[in-house]
């Protein structure tokens, strides 16, 4: 099975007991947190994974983790069967899975806008405010600066790249100015 079914088997579990129990906010939080500790500290991703280390060790490791946090119950027993499982290498592509499930069920889509300097809040919104026309969903989108882009920007949501760059126009004039010379 790959990381990616793995992670996703995992997401569907933890989510449908956040939807059912109501916790999905909670969950997603608690999820957010403990992937930050994973990826702060390497010595806790190795400790819980290394398969050198025994269970017994790993189980202890997670339960002296878990004693100064304030997890859900719920997902603290979540938490404990991904590390006795041995699964929590994939604990960053399970939060991924469980987002993805949980903004699709809110209608929620995620996309990454490049631009070459930083937009206004108005250009932001307007730029939301037009892709949710577009595909009648909200839409959160993370900015990311790309002083290659020269001009305009790239969006990129669900799979779809809408780029009016300047430096895509760019390169467009250049296909045409090469096709023509052809003839």
């Amino acid at each position: 099975m790959s990381s990616n079914t793995t992670a996703l088997k995992y997401a569907e579990a933890l989510f449908g007991i956040g939807k059912s129990s109501g916790k999905l906010a909670v969950f997603q939080a608690n999820a957010e947190d403990f992937n930050a500790l994973l990826e702060g500290s390497k010595d806790l991703k190795v400790s819980l994974s290394h398969p050198n280390i025994r269970r017994a060790q790993r189980k202890a490791i997670l339960e002296g983790v878990l004693s100064g946090c304030t997890y859900d119950p719920v997902f603290s027993n979540f938490l404990r069967l991904v590390v006795e499982r041995g699964r929590i290498q994939y604990f960053s592509k399970i939060v991924a899975s469980f987002s993805k499930l949980r903004d699709e069920a809110d209608g929620r889509v995620r996309g990454v806008v490049y631009v070459a300097s930083p937009m206004s809040a108005s250009q932001r919104e307007r730029l939301r405010q037009k892709v949710h026309e577009r595909l009648g969903k909200e839409v959160l989108i993370e900015e990311r600066i790309d002083p290659a882009i020269i001009g305009g920007l790239r969006l990129e949501v669900e799979g779809r790249v809408y780029d009016s760059s300047l430096q895509r126009h760019l390169e467009r004039m250049r296909e045409v100015m090469l096709e023509r010379s052809d003839h």
